[in-house]
């Protein structure tokens, strides 16, 4: 018993010996408190009460002081046993600690979210999860009112929230745990950081991103940065570390600065983006994938014209009508501009009629107010019709095509005679065989130098190329004396005759007319304005050629007969555009014109009043603000109302009507004479005269910034499919549809 005591007070003292350590350890800091987000040094109520009092009363007795009762230990058990087993009773421990509340707590409030009936695997926990979430950025756009459309799921983040994080950083949103902002965080910049916002980049940053345009732009295969000869130029720069040195890594940088990109494009849309005009057209690549490109091209709200690439995707399926609309309501639902879009311009394949009817039916239903108006609003490339025309006059001159050329140049080589060819025919076989053959080439070269002339070969023409046959013809004419002598020394090919030069000369006299016409067209602005002045040119071209008449007086009758089958298709093609309204309102749009070429041009002066007249009804409809035209009979005060304070402006009021009739915008344009210039070298003066003029017609500004952006041909979208041929180079050509539309989408990086 005597020991059961001694070992019953060494226990109290040791109770004793905790109870000062603690009351020690109250006067230090709590570093768990403090990570949980405490910032005073005592302990708080919560972590105090479950602790035992630090300072027990010294004349409590020894049983009193641990709360065990004596006759509840055995003489077999020793204290500690018991201690043991009363711990969770007798000695009070403290509470459970509370998980603290995630660091990423403060953005869910970012976020909406909505529960989905949606299997998915956790890849962490390996767990199959019945419910996921869909997760939507609640940010509201101040200047547009639009709210951000970036999304994700439970399922694609797997628990993850750097993403999430990353972009409420796009809207300058940071924790609020964390006192720093985005310019001195402590964490190392990704490239996605700087190339998303305009602020100052270290060597290293402006190096990496510098490399990403160089591939892009130069369009480098992405092994190149795997070179051991690459890496050795950085590691000979002190101070700089090595780039993206895989071509994985590049591509995942790549990916990255695409989303940041096609966000940014859409928020500028949305910004400076009032109604679009798209030009489209299919291209098959050389690795035999057949992509949509999509142009959109708009007039900001001081008009400047602004062109973007919207869409270079692999089209999947068949390229019929229905197909084609689908791919393009998707890119339009993707930058919101399925309510902005007025009109299409593209090719004369059937299937875009279809596409355009097929896309209005769709945006009606899944936007109320649309501006398209299916094949109304579908403009059809004037550069494409002159394109058939010319077709049309050389088919007429049976001037045969390049397949005919190439068989007849195997049938050469195998020794066979040439058989009768036009002048023009020839002219495009000699071009082939010269540069099929290495030696002939030489020996082209060999009698250029010999006369002392240039040696630059014969273009041979393209059919898919426009204007290739004019400029072959063009070459073959200046080389007239390098050909008769090369010809003079071979006998494959007959020998050109006096009236063979003649008969090409006079195609060339045709051909240089629609060049000029295509080179006018193909030029980088919007022609819409433009477009029935051309029109109108293009029939008096070919009706003096088919009657023989001005400038092509004394061509031959076939060739004034071919000229009357191009007229055939001319007219074809202009009952679609006196059928579009679209045409008439842009020449309409341009203050030099208005009205005045119509009714000038037009036998039926009341057929052409009665075009205009639509016109202005139609601007009115739809351009004229409610609320905006008084009633009939009610007038307006000529001047604003003013305080006459001073004798200058009671003199000046003094001098004006005190009411004048209220007269729209709209009517004072069309009623006011048009804009006296004879000529204009400045392609951007009718935007910049409705810059200056649009606060004094806003109806009639608002009309010419939907109008007058729309392309009246495609050119644009050939001059992307040609920069797109240079991406699949040798090294390059098995390169995907997806990293294809990433690489073009971002060529103005």
């Amino acid at each position: 018993m005597a020991n059961y005591f001694t070992e019953l007070t060494s226990y109290a003292v040791m109770a004793s010996n905790n109870s000062e350590r603690m009351a020690t350890r109250h006067n230090r800091r709590d570093y768990f408190l403090l990570n949980d987000g405490y910032d005073d040094e005592s302990l708080p109520t919560d972590r105090l009460q479950g602790f035992p009092d630090p300072d027990p009363d010294p004349n409590l007795e020894p049983d009193s002081l641990l709360d065990i009762p004596s006759s509840e230990i055995l003489p077999s058990e020793s204290i500690s046993q018991a201690l043991a087993e009363s711990s969770s009773s007798a000695i009070p421990h403290p509470q459970k600690r509370q998980r603290p509340a995630p660091v990423t707590r403060w953005m869910w409030d970012y976020f909406q979210i909505t529960e989905i009936d949606q299997e998915w695997i956790n890849k962490k926990t390996k767990k199959r999860e019945l419910k996921d979430r869909d997760i939507r950025c609640a940010y509201i756009n101040d200047k547009t009112g639009l709210q951000c459309s970036w999304a994700t799921l439970d399922s694609l983040r797997q628990t993850s929230t750097t993403n999430m994080r990353r972009h409420l950083e796009k809207h300058a949103i940071l924790s609020p745990q964390l006192h720093f902002t985005a310019s001195n965080k402590t964490e190392q910049p990704t490239i996605v950081d700087y190339m998303a916002k305009n602020e100052n980049l270290s060597h290293q940053q402006l190096l990496e991103k510098n490399i990403l345009r160089w591939i892009i732009k130069d369009k480098h295969a992405f092994t190149t940065v795997e070179s051991p000869a690459f890496h050795q130029i950085f590691h000979d720069i002190p101070g700089i570390s090595l780039p993206p040195s895989s071509r994985s890594t590049l591509r995942r940088r790549l990916v990255e600065t695409f989303k940041i990109q096609r966000l940014q494009l859409k928020e500028e849309l949305a910004v400076t983006c009032k109604s679009i005009a798209l030009s489209l057209d299919i291209w098959t690549s050389k690795n035999h994938l057949p992509i949509l490109a999509i142009i959109g091209h708009w007039l900001t709200e001081d008009f400047k014209y602004q062109e973007k690439v919207l869409e270079f995707t692999e089209l999947h399926g068949i390229h019929s009508g229905e197909n084609l609309a689908t791919a393009v309501q998707c890119t339009l639902s993707e930058l919101d501009l399925e309510s902005k879009v007025i009109a299409i311009t593209g090719d004369n394949a059937s299937n875009n009629e279809v596409m355009a009817s097929e896309l209005y039916h769709a945006l009606k239903e899944s936007s109320p107010e649309i501006q398209f108006h299916g094949v109304d609003s579908y403009i059809r490339c004037l550069a494409h019709i002159l394109n058939l025309i010319v077709k049309d006059i050389l088919r007429a001159l049976k001037s045969g095509s390049t397949q005919e050329a190439y068989a007849v140049c195997d049938s050469l080589r195998e020794g066979e005679p040439i058989t009768t060819q036009t002048a023009l025919a020839k002219l495009r076989i000699l071009a082939l065989w010269i540069s099929r053959s290495p030696q002939k080439r030489q020996k082209w070269k060999e009698i250029c130098q010999y006369m002392d002339l240039p040696d630059r070969f014969i273009e041979y023409d393209v059919e898919t190329r426009w204007n290739s046959t004019y400029r072959m013809l063009d070459s073959g004419l200046k080389a007239k004396y390098q050909i008769n002598r090369f010809l003079a020394l071979q006998t494959e090919i007959p020998p050109f005759t006096d009236n063979d030069w003649q008969r090409l000369s006079q195609i060339h006299q045709v051909l240089t007319k629609f060049n000029e016409l295509t080179l006018f067209i193909s030029e980088k602005r919007p022609q819409i304005s433009l477009a029935i002045p051309l029109y109108y040119e293009l029939h008096d071209l070919l009706h003096e050629g088919a009657e023989i008449q001005g400038a092509f007086a004394g061509i031959d009758h076939d060739i004034a007969a071919a000229m009357k089958e191009g007229l055939k298709k001319y007219k074809k093609y202009y009952t679609f555009v006196d059928e579009c309204d679209t045409y008439y309102t842009a020449l309409i749009l341009d203050p030099r014109v208005k009205g005045d070429l119509i009714l000038g041009e037009l036998d039926d002066k009341e057929a052409g009043s009665l075009i205009i007249e639509a016109i202005r009804s139609n601007i009115q409809q739809r351009y004229s603000k409610e609320g905006e035209s008084p009633q009939p009979g009610v007038s307006r005060r000529s001047t604003p109302e003013t305080t006459r304070n001073n004798v200058e402006s009671r003199m000046l009021q003094r001098l004006q009507p005190p009411t004048q009739p209220f007269v729209s915008d709209i009517n004072r344009y069309f009623d006011s004479p048009r804009v006296s210039i004879i000529d204009t070298t400045d392609p951007d003066w009718l935007c910049n005269w409705w810059r200056i003029h649009k606060d004094e017609m806003p109806q009639m500004a608002a009309a010419a910034r939907d109008y007058l952006a729309i392309p009246a041909s495609e050119v644009a979208v050939e001059r992307l499919f040609n920069t797109a041929r240079d991406i699949l180079g040798v090294r390059r050509f098995s390169m995907k549809g997806d990293t294809i539309r990433m690489l073009m989408l971002m060529n103005d990086i």
